[in-house]
């Protein structure tokens, strides 16, 4: 039977027998589609900082972002800022915060 690594909300990872729904970008802290053109399109160098989701609640959960790109729709819910972790805004991170590894959480488009 084949093992699938998705990534939990504490940022270990656990291992699954369903594959994933969404994929990630671990530097970025995005996620989005698993067909998003902007990540497929940095693939292979992009996959060592790929990672996996079994849904969008274990994304938001592990502080992740939408995509720009493939979830438009929930990315500008997301960028239009709101109260963190509330029922209208679920996302536990603000358009312009720092991300957990430093970088800044940008508004800009970036591959998932």
């Amino acid at each position: 039977m084949k093992l699938y690594k998705l990534l939990a909300a504490d940022g270990s990872t656990e291992e699954s027998v369903q594959p994933g729904t969404l994929g990630g970008n671990s530097q970025d802290r995005i996620y989005g589609d698993l067909n998003c053109p902007s990540a497929n399109r940095h693939l292979p160098s992009y996959a060592r900082i790929r990672v996996f989701f079994a849904n969008e609640a274990a994304a938001i959960a592990a502080r992740y972002r939408p995509c720009h790109t493939c979830m438009y729709e929930r990315w500008k819910q997301w960028n239009q800022g709101g109260s963190p972790g509330s029922a209208d805004y679920p996302w536990l991170i603000l358009p312009g915060t720092t991300t957990r590894n430093g970088s800044a959480n940008r508004s800009s488009t970036a591959g998932s």
